[in-house]
């Protein structure tokens, strides 16, 4: 008898790991879906053109195409573009990564060249109003 407790112990000991194996699992998932989504929308943010009237350092100017959501805004620092690519995490605050970008072009619209070592996945603005929404 004292066999069969201690069996029926080790597997329900066994079981409640296993849930929480699961349940990290799916979490994990989750937030690589949307690292993955905001990283493909930062991409497609830089690829695209913005009107140079729209940017300024005191908003963001968003585009959006299917799931995809970049915004730009002109930087702090002098001549730079910080884009950003939002992406949703099914419970919780948006996932966003940024990239620092140069424009490039005259006129109505601009294109966007990215820097080398511009990725980051903090908003690089020294005020944190300048990161905000």
């Amino acid at each position: 008898m004292m066999l069969l407790v201690m069996g029926l112990m080790l597997l329900n000991a066994q079981h409640r790991q296993l849930d929480s194996a699961l349940l990290l699992a799916a979490d994990e998932k989750q937030y690589l879906q949307a690292y993955n989504q905001a990283a493909s929308a930062l991409s497609w943010g830089v690829a695209q053109s913005w009107p140079r009237g729209r940017l300024a350092t005191n908003g963001w100017w968003c585009q959006q195409t299917g799931e995809l959501r970049a915004c730009a805004k002109l930087s702090s620092q002098a001549g730079m573009v910080l884009v950003r690519g939002d992406a949703q995490v099914s419970r919780g605050e948006p996932l966003r990564l940024y990239q620092r970008t140069q424009p490039d072009g005259s006129g109505g619209d601009i294109g966007l060249r990215a820097e080398t070592g511009g990725w980051l996945d903090f908003c690089p603005e020294k005020k944190q109003a300048d990161c905000a929404e």
